[in-house]
Parts: C-alpha cells; sequence; structure tokens
C-alpha cells in the first residue's frame, strides 16, 4: 500500500507554500494525507476549498470525538468557536454570530478607525525614538492588536500586556499543561471583569453582551464570548503584521510603490492576507469533519472523515489568482481571498483587521524609510508549535 502523504509538509523558506502542497494542487487537488491525530482529506485548489468553506454539511464537531487525538490547545479553540459537540454545533454557533456580529458592524468599526490610527503613531514614533536594532513585534506587532483587542472588551491599561501574554499561551500545541493554564487564567480574568461591569457597565463590548437577552446571558457565557473576541481577534493579527512587513521587504519594488502611494495600502493589505502563510504553513489550514457524504468531483468524503481546508495553497491558486506566487499590489479586480474563510464562518472581525493592518501599512515605511532586517531572513524562527503559527522577534533596523 503507498504510503500517504504526512503533514505538515517541508518547507525551505520561513514564507510560502511548501512545495508538496503545490504539487498536490496541480496533481491531486483532493487527497488523503496523514496527520500527527488521523488520516484527512486535504483541499488544495481555490474553487473547492472555497464551496466547502460554505457547505453546511463540514462542522467543527468530530462525529466521532471518542477517537479524537487533538490537542488541547485545538480543543479549546474548537469548543470557544462553539464547535466541540456535534449534538449543539448546529444551535449554539448561530447562537454566537447572533450576539457578535452587531459588535463587530462596520460603522462601529470605522469609528475605531481614529484610534487605532494614533495607536499606530504612538507606537511608530515610540520606536523611532529607540535604541537600534528594534523588535518590530515587540514594538508594533504585537502591541497593537492588544491595545485594540482590549479596546473593546474594556481591558484596564495595566492589565493588557499580560492579558495578551496569557492568549498566547492558550494556543501553544507543545505543552497541553501550559495551554490549559493560560487559558484558565484568561477565563478567571475575564469572569471577574465582566462581574465588574455588571455593576460598572462601560462602552465595550462585555457590557453590551450583559445588556442582552434581557441581562439573563450568565457571567461564565459572556466571559465565553469574550474570550473568543480576545482569542480569534488578537493572535492572527500579529502574525500578519509581521508577516506583511517581510513580504514587503522582499518586494522593494511594490514597498517603493506603495511608499509613493500610501492609498494602495488597502491593497497592500489584501496581498499580505492572501500571501501570509509561514513555516510549514499550519496557519493556513482550517480543519473540519464531514457530518454527511459529500462528492467533491469523483471523490466521495464520507461522514466522519476529517478534512483539511489548505486556505493558503487556495490563495496561490493560480486558476484563481493568476502568477498567485506574486505580491503585486495593482492585481485588475482579483477574486476574493479565503484568509478569513468563507460562508457561514465567515471571519466575524475582518473588518476590525483590515483597519488595523491598513492603518499600519499606510504608515510603516513612510515613517520609517530605511527599514529593514537587522539579521539575515533565515535566521527567524516561525513557531510550528502554536496554531496560528508566528514569530516572537523580528530585529529590524532604520
Amino acid at each position: 500500500m503507498k504510503e500517504l502523504p504526512r503533514l505538515p509538509f517541508d518547507n525551505p523558506d520561513i514564507l510560502g507554500i511548501a512545495p508538496q502542497m503545490l504539487t498536490l494542487q496541480r496533481e491531486a487537488p483532493v487527497t488523503r494525507v496523514r496527520t500527527a491525530g488521523e488520516d484527512a482529506w486535504l483541499v488544495t485548489r481555490y474553487d473547492e476549498v472555497r464551496s466547502l468553506l460554505a457547505d453546511r454539511r463540514l462542522g467543527l464537531s468530530d462525529p466521532r470525538p471518542e477517537q479524537s487525538a487533538r490537542s488541547t490547545a485545538r480543543a479549546t479553540m474548537m469548543s470557544l468557536m462553539a464547535g466541540d459537540d456535534r449534538d449543539t454545533e448546529a444551535a449554539e454557533h448561530p447562537l454566537m454570530r447572533e450576539l457578535l456580529v452587531p459588535r463587530f458592524s462596520t460603522r462601529r468599526m470605522r469609528l475605531m478607525k481614529t484610534r487605532i490610527e494614533h495607536h499606530v503613531d504612538e507606537l511608530l514614533d515610540r520606536m523611532a525614538a529607540g535604541t537600534r536594532p528594534a523588535d518590530l513585534h515587540s514594538a508594533l506587532s504585537f502591541p497593537l492588536p492588544t491595545m485594540v483587542v482590549c479596546d473593546l472588551l474594556g481591558v484596564p491599561l495595566a492589565d493588557r500586556e499580560r492579558f495578551g501574554l496569557w492568549a498566547r499561551g492558550t494556543f501553544d500545541q507543545s505543552d497541553s499543561r501550559h495551554s490549559a493554564s493560560t487559558y484558565q487564567q484568561v477565563v478567571d480574568y475575564t469572569t471577574e471583569l465582566v462581574a465588574r461591569k455588571r455593576v460598572e457597565p462601560g462602552d465595550d463590548i462585555l457590557s453590551e453582551l450583559i445588556a442582552e437577552k434581557n441581562g439573563t446571558l450568565s457571567d461564565a457565557y459572556i466571559a465565553q464570548l469574550g474570550n473568543a473576541v480576545l482569542l480569534f481577534g488578537y493572535e492572527t493579527t500579529i502574525v500578519r503584521i509581521d508577516m506583511g512587513t517581510l513580504l514587503l521587504l522582499r518586494n522593494p519594488a511594490q514597498r517603493a510603490l506603495l511608499t509613493e502611494k500610501p492609498e494602495l495600502a488597502p491593497a497592500a493589505v489584501e496581498e499580505i492576507l492572501r500571501l501570509a502563510v509561514g513555516g510549514k504553513g499550519s496557519n493556513a489550514l482550517i480543519p473540519r469533519y464531514a457530518h454527511d457524504d459529500i462528492d467533491v468531483g469523483d471523490t466521495v468524503i464520507k461522514a466522519g472523515d476529517a478534512v483539511m481546508l489548505a486556505i493558503g495553497a487556495g490563495n496561490y491558486d493560480g486558476r484563481a489568482f493568476p502568477d498567485g506566487d506574486q505580491f503585486d499590489l495593482t492585481r485588475d479586480r482579483p477574486r476574493p481571498h479565503l484568509a478569513f474563510g468563507h460562508g457561514t464562518r465567515h471571519c466575524i472581525g475582518r473588518v476590525l483587521a483590515r483597519i488595523e493592518l491598513t492603518a499600519v501599512f499606510e504608515r510603516l515605511f513612510r515613517r520609517l524609510p530605511d527599514l529593514r532586517l537587522a539579521v539575515p531572513e533565515e535566521s527567524l524562527h516561525w513557531q510550528e508549535h502554536r496554531i496560528t503559527g508566528g514569530f516572537d522577534e523580528i530585529p529590524v533596523t532604520f
């Protein structure tokens, strides 16, 4: 019997798609693969990935939980997305979206735009005035999303750094005890914060949720929704600020065009979101389970089968994006990328993430025109053990 390809695939680069992933995209776009926990179907082409993201027969919950081999970090993520139980997923996930989607309205996010831009200006001014080399990650990429999500939740300024560090530890797949411990600290803190806001409400999401459903939502449930906002609205944006900077440093002509025409920042953000795949690509795979049989071309995915939707490979697919591996700010009416998913689980915070990233990349290279890496790019270390991947340090000078 032929041995199945094994995820994660090796990648000689710290950015981009693993060569084996692209080979499968060409030759076997729906194929069985072996992962650390279970065998799964890997889907790599844009059209099939997009279609399956919207297919209600695919869910987050494993219909055979007794066979599950998920890490503590992965199980926590599924629980926060109301996808840890087949019997409750169909009801709990829509309720979660019903409560959170209004909190992330385009109007509200745009009202935050001025504050976000002020945060970016302050962070860049501080970085410019500091010593060199500097760490872009700790100076900009980490604090900005932490500030923004804590503004949303009403977390006091003094607590923001530790709140962010707890969130980061939650998605550590290498140490289940550490993941569980840090997540429990987040839960304890947020539950206490909700109790305080019942007495002293503010202009924040937690206070608004307390008033929802005639005040009948429990503190524990409100805290869970707050934790979902924190964990899904924070770490991924950090990663994309780091990766976006690296992508622009790799593409000096596109960087120069952006500096000359800052109005191209939204286009730059879309290319960053599309191409932001790091290391072995774990940050660009969406796990699902078939709750019914699904035909994908000539392949039948059986109920109960695990499925890995390779949104990163789909975003590089030349059928959807001509010269898909090229960073190009001037793409003519590009198709929507898959970085925020698609369909019923389309990312709630996508407008906010775009505002944050646009504020950064409108300013970064105008404020620091000589910004460059202070170390060889190959010395940067992608954090494979975290679900979201990412870097812990980006040394730069300017």
